[in-house]
């Protein structure tokens, strides 16, 4: 079977077409594997900081909606300050990777290693970590903070 000219160009045409379309598809998805983790070092305002308070049939999911003058204070040096009402904390954190990061104390530690959290959200303005949510027999322990710069 011989094919002609119109026949070459419909398929090259055809195959540049779906390549684009590839292309577009790919480059709209919400990339996180290229964060840089020294993009999130900043003053962050606190959103919502969503935890679990209580053992047993006590344990309740705790959603605190931040405040003006809340923060999330990320240095450079490994540090995070934080500032929840009348609650000032220091946490310290180090990069996994571009999505991950251990922060201590942030969500549940056991055996006093703490729990791998992970970036789930970022972008110049907003940041979501989230700290798995475990089911333990005194309850579910798990953290996500929602931040906003």
């Amino acid at each position: 079977m011989k094919r002609d000219k119109n026949d070459v160009m419909k398929a090259k045409y055809s195959l540049s077409v779906i390549a684009g379309l590839l292309l577009c598809f790919y480059g709209c998805k919400k990339n996180l594997d290229g964060v840089n983790p020294a993009s999130i070092v900043g003053h962050w305002s606190i959103v919502t900081d969503s935890t679990f308070a209580g053992a047993g049939l006590s344990n309740h999911p705790v959603d605190y909606i931040g405040r003006a003058g809340d923060y999330f204070d990320i240095n450079a040096n490994g540090n995070i300050y934080t500032k929840e009402g009348v609650v000032l904390d220091t946490l310290s954190y180090s990069n996994v990777s571009d999505t991950t990061i251990i922060i201590s104390p942030f969500g549940i530690t056991l055996n006093g290693v703490p729990e791998t959290s992970h970036i789930i959200a970022f972008t110049a303005h907003s940041l979501v970590i989230d700290a798995p949510k475990i089911l333990t027999p005194g309850g579910v322990f798990g953290r996500k903070i929602s931040l906003s710069r």
